[in-house]
């Protein structure tokens, strides 16, 4: 065995298996990777989907939309996370085989891109606030600079030389942020003699009566981190042994986004929206009213008045834990997107690169588009995830039983039609009030769009190379 060089050792772990596969000897079991897929989910922007939902249609029907999308989220994320651990391929790079083509994979990873930079933006977002609340800072250019300049330095140091530090500490962090929630509600209930009863039952805040449309509202809330969720999923069970593994970490990532943060994230709003209104009213010179229209950008202070400086700080692991993941799983789509047309950089470019991406959603506001950025989510994620799965089940399987040898194209328009067709018409059907859950409609217009257009009408013509050659350059 040649004696490898300092600098090529460096470099192999910044790039970290981002356009190849992961070896078998690197592969780890659920108990290992799945502290990845609660860890990226326990943080203040998943409390607020969880806080929105609950708000919109009740805690009761909030949970059961958190039930239905765990199911979902389970099934997606197994079937591609079980495609992602046999190639041994991040989400995006899975997509070059599957859907979209070597080329046409840059579609998906503007996806993946759309969607893992908003939700680091909107967690950098949501702990800036949470800095100037705890510090009694005034919102300023200067500070601006100051703590997303700290933030930014932290997650690319972190994602680059610090990852196995991130997966070490994850589950350190999740048990403390989760006895950070359990003290505050025992607080809220038990030592200020609120009803347990009414905080487990409270209705909707947001309108007058629980109907229909708001359960379905609570749905669409939760389906644009599921769909997320099981992109990241994949891109965590490239690592993963058997496929009992993959199942486990969908299990438990679900479990942990979709009905423990959604029930912390309901209770601690409803505890704390009078302490956080009452602060604002008294420190900060608002109405009540205007207190309780931004109480939600600043999800933070929910955590800091009830949890003081503890809170605060386990606040602060928890999420940065979840942004060095977001960081590196971005860096994996933009290595992926710039490879595919023709630029193989150092992954080390593109953890700067997400970060920077990131800080330019903040600069648009992203945190006052979160439900026009959920929708599109929603829909967006769960149709490439669909797209990958009906592929490679059965499109691939059909054609690869006509002939041992399948074709590795370089743009896919089946999979690139499909994803523009559906996801355009599935939120026009929405807008519309036509078909009010997106995520359904694009599933299901995907299931069948797909194996028309790629069997019927972009057939592949000739077939080149084996479906299991694994080299996959642009």
């Amino acid at each position: 065995m040649g004696i490898q060089e300092p600098g090529h050792n460096l470099k192999t772990k910044m790039d970290d298996h981002a356009l190849e596969q992961v070896p078998e000897n690197e592969r780890k079991s659920w108990v290992q990777l799945s502290n990845n897929a609660m860890g990226i989910c326990s943080t203040l922007l998943i409390m607020l989907f969880g806080a929105l939902t609950t708000f919109t249609a009740g805690l009761g029907y909030g949970l059961l939309a958190g039930i239905i999308c765990l199911i979902i989220g389970t099934t997606f994320g197994t079937l591609l996370g079980n495609i992602a651990r046999k190639e041994g391929l991040s989400s995006t790079v899975l997509t070059r085989k599957y859907g979209f083509g070597v080329k046409g994979s840059v579609v998906s990873s503007l996806v993946f891109c759309f969607m893992i930079l908003g939700m680091l933006a909107l967690e950098n977002a949501l702990l800036y606030h949470g800095v100037l609340f705890f510090f009694g800072l005034e919102p300023s250019i200067f500070n601006a600079i100051l703590i997303y300049g700290l933030f930014t330095v932290c997650w690319v140091l972190l994602s680059l030389f610090g990852i196995k530090l991130v997966y070490r500490i994850a589950s350190v962090a999740i048990i403390g942020f989760l006895g950070v929630l359990v003290y505050i509600i025992i607080d809220a209930t038990v030592l200020n003699g609120n009803s347990v009863g009414e905080i487990l039952s409270f209705g909707s805040q947001f309108s007058s009566s629980t109907g229909v449309f708001e359960f379905i509202g609570a749905v669409n809330i939760l389906i644009g981190a599921t769909g997320a969720m099981t992109l990241v999923n994949a891109d965590t069970s490239r690592y993963a042994r058997t496929k009992k593994d993959v199942l486990m970490i969908n299990i438990f990532g679900n479990l942990m986004q979709n009905i423990v943060m959604l029930l912390a994230g309901g209770i601690v709003a409803y505890v704390g929206i009078e302490h956080v209104i009452q602060y604002y009213v008294a420190n900060n010179g608002m109405t009540a009213d205007q207190a309780r229209a931004i109480a939600f950008n600043d999800m933070a202070s929910f955590f800091i008045i009830l949890g003081g400086v503890v809170g605060f700080i386990l606040m602060f692991l928890a999420n940065g834990k979840a942004q060095v993941l977001n960081t590196y799983s971005g860096s994996l789509a933009l290595t992926n997107l710039f490879s595919a047309i023709g630029w193989k950089g150092n992954r080390a470019i593109f953890v700067v690169l997400t970060n920077f991406v990131a800080l330019i959603m903040i600069y648009g506001d992203i945190l006052g588009l979160v439900e026009s950025w959920l929708d599109a989510l929603g829909v967006l994620t769960t149709c490439m995830a669909t797209i990958v799965i009906v592929d490679y089940y059965f499109v691939k399987r059909k054609m690869s039983s006509e002939s041992n040898l399948i074709k590795i194209e370089s743009v896919n328009l089946a999979g690139i039609l499909t994803l523009i067709l559906s996801s355009s018409t599935a939120l026009y059907l929405s807008t519309a009030k036509i078909f009010p859950i997106p995520f359904v409609a694009s599933t299901i217009l995907s299931l069948i769009i797909y194996p028309v257009l790629r069997m019927y009408v972009f057939k592949q013509k000739s077939t080149l190379v084996p479906h299991t050659d694994t080299k996959l350059q642009g």
